[in-house]
């Protein structure tokens, strides 16, 4: 006698294996998304801590102008230099003069200063106080010290009721900027306080 044998079609098997396939490609998809976003976050978690540390020394390392004093000439028709007396903010790191560029602007010119270059006779700076460490032309904490424009030298002369602006850039920092008018007239005094 014959045996009768039956075949059975079953598709089920066969969507498993597709739906597994999906499933795997779907993992491997996420695993890569996944390290993408991991290297992106240390990148950008780096980024901020260095624009955070660049931000602090932005605020930390500001001079502050104390006082400005104008130097009149023989006759009292004009100032004829600025002393410009400085100081640290508060915990504002070591500044090197040396590195500091002052620029001085009136309405007919504008002049830009460096310590120890070829404009050492119109400009220069001195330490009336030292605070925590010696004379090294580097303001540290609890020193004071003076900026001298030498306006005659510049050929800017401020005269009364005219203004003059003075632009201390320092290597890091904020830039500082002080705008200065003399007086309607300067009297007989032979030096007058325009700041504060």
């Amino acid at each position: 006698m014959k045996t009768k044998i039956s075949i059975v079609k079953d598709n089920q098997a066969d969507v498993g294996i597709g739906t597994l396939i999906v499933f795997i490609a779907m993992v491997l998809v996420a695993a890569v998304a996944a390290a993408v976003l991991i290297q992106t976050s240390g990148v950008l978690q780096q980024k901020a801590q260095q624009t955070g540390k660049e931000a602090t020394t932005e605020v930390a390392s500001n001079l502050k102008i104390v006082s400005v004093v104008g130097v009149t000439d023989s006759g009292q028709n004009y100032v004829q230099s600025l002393n410009i007396t400085i100081e640290l903010s508060a915990g504002g790191d070591n500044i090197d003069m040396s590195k500091v560029v002052v620029k001085y602007i009136n309405e007919t010119a504008t002049s830009i200063l460096v310590v120890g270059g070829a404009t050492s006779t119109q400009f220069n700076y001195t330490e009336d106080r030292v605070g925590t460490g010696g004379i090294n032309n580097v303001t540290q904490a609890g020193d004071l010290g003076r900026i001298t424009l030498n306006l005659d030298a510049l050929n800017q002369q401020l005269y009364p009721r005219k203004k003059g602006t003075i632009q201390i850039i320092p290597e890091s920092g904020t830039m500082i900027i002080k705008d200065v008018v003399a007086p309607a007239t300067f009297g007989t005094s032979t030096q007058v306080q325009l700041f504060p």
